[in-house]
């Protein structure tokens, strides 16, 4: 009978491991033209930062959580959800707001920022620094295996 329990437990507790998955596994890092990275340290934790050395980064140019991104050799553009506090939770965990959302572009050569934009002023400044329409803004998943070339 001890050997059904303890059988019954083990394949609980390895169906429980795979069903929530393994902290860190979607955690990537990539790399964009003039030393910058994508970062992915967390659900939430998606920014842009330069790259100082392999495994190191500078701090965030453009700030968590970024959830779409497009480049070319000159500028980097990205769209980022602000954070709010999880009303479930009591631990300040933060969660994406919806209805914060952020539009950022950055010159590669000079290291310039501009954002946080609204919708309607990214558009404006995309066309001002005659940034292509084909640079389009893809999910932060999509860009983890994506060489830029294609």
């Amino acid at each position: 009978m001890h050997i059904k329990i303890w059988r019954y437990l083990l394949l609980s507790l390895l169906s429980l491991l795979f069903l929530t998955g393994c902290p860190g596994l979607s955690d990537f890092d990539k790399d964009l033209p003039g030393g910058y990275s994508v970062i992915r340290t967390s659900a939430h934790e998606v920014k842009i930062a330069p790259k100082e050395s392999e495994g190191s980064w500078g701090t965030a140019v453009i700030p968590t959580k970024v959830t779409e991104v497009a480049w070319d050799d000159h500028y980097i553009l990205a769209k980022q959800l602000g954070l709010k506090d999880d009303e479930a939770s009591n631990n300040g965990y933060q969660i994406p707001d919806e209805k914060n959302v952020n539009f950022w572009i950055l010159e590669v050569a000079t290291g310039e920022v501009t954002g946080p934009l609204d919708g309607t002023s990214f558009t404006k400044k995309k066309a001002e620094f005659g940034i292509s329409n084909d640079i389009v803004l893809q999910e932060i998943d999509e860009i983890k295996e994506w060489s830029g070339d294609e």
